[in-house]
């Protein structure tokens, strides 16, 4: 495990079999924090870079999404399905779990479509949005390739040579960068069962009609590399999130910000600085 993550806090089984949560708090214990969501696949750790510029400054909460990491699974039979609504109900839990009033949602591919999902359902809750290398909705023919064909392969190849496949084609460095192995092991560990599930979960989102709702200021962030999500995808959300802001990521691919974490945590921070209020002890 990495040094910077040697604790993790855990939010328990809810009443009707919701799985516990996992998830790092760093920074002051205050009522409003910034929420690190990953990807598909991943965990806690693919924040690892962001994890201490971020929380000297402010509160971080890193959760693992269920059936990720350390999380749990909800306690049903094996191929329990997930939904945008299990993902919405476990973020509140986290945040009422660590005594959050509100929060900035910083989300990474899937991660990036719980924070939409989120913001949409607690507009109250939700301080600002960074949206990075994601994406609202598909087109129905691309969702139903990616989830068939992401699901067959994980079922096919096993979870161990799956994952080696992911990070041979996701990173655009020779050899991958720091915490490349962390996003391989994340990903071996998971049950195909969590995963396809997940799959299923993110890329049948169709939240692209209810974009204008959202009202909290938003930064989408775009690795120039992306091969996984492609510009026009970022380029929807700029254009009808209200007041959304798009900006690039350069020299990084899918994972921006693991591939250039000093522009992609330069960004975040200048978004905080402009949505959250500063400590008066900084």
């Amino acid at each position: 495990m990495d040094r910077r993550f040697d604790q993790l806090e855990r939010v328990p089984e809810g009443p009707r079999g919701e799985p516990a949560l996992a998830y790092a708090d760093r920074g002051p214990r205050v009522a409003e924090a910034v929420v690190l969501l990953h990807s598909l696949g991943t965990d806690h750790r693919l924040w690892a870079p962001q994890l201490e510029p971020l929380s000297a400054e402010h509160r971080v909460l890193v959760p693992d999404s269920r059936g990720h990491g350390a999380s749990g699974w909800p306690r049903t039979n094996g191929s329990a399905a997930t939904t945008i609504d299990d993902w919405t109900a476990d973020l509140a839990r986290l945040l009422d779990h660590a005594g959050v009033e509100r929060a900035v949602l910083v989300g990474v591919s899937m991660g990036g479509v719980q924070a939409l999902a989120f913001a949409l359902r607690h507009p109250t809750r939700t301080t600002g949005l960074v949206l990075a290398d994601t994406f609202a909705e598909l087109d129905a023919d691309l969702a139903a390739t990616k989830i068939g064909g992401m699901s067959d392969g994980a079922r096919s190849l096993g979870m161990p040579a799956y994952a080696d496949g992911y990070v041979a084609e996701t990173f655009t460095t020779e050899p991958p960068v720091a915490g490349a192995a962390d996003v391989r092991d994340a990903i071996a560990g998971m049950s195909v069962d969590a995963y396809a599930a997940s799959v299923r979960a993110c890329f049948g989102v169709t939240l692209g009609a209810r974009l204008g709702e959202i009202d909290a200021p938003t930064l989408v962030l775009w690795g120039d590399r992306d091969k996984k999500t492609p510009r026009p995808l970022a380029e929807r959300l700029a254009a009808d999130v209200p007041g959304a802001v798009l900006r690039e990521v350069p020299d990084a691919g899918h994972l921006s910000n693991l591939e250039n974490p000093a522009a992609f945590t330069a960004a975040v921070h200048e978004h905080l600085a402009e949505v959250m209020p500063r400590r008066a002890d900084h």
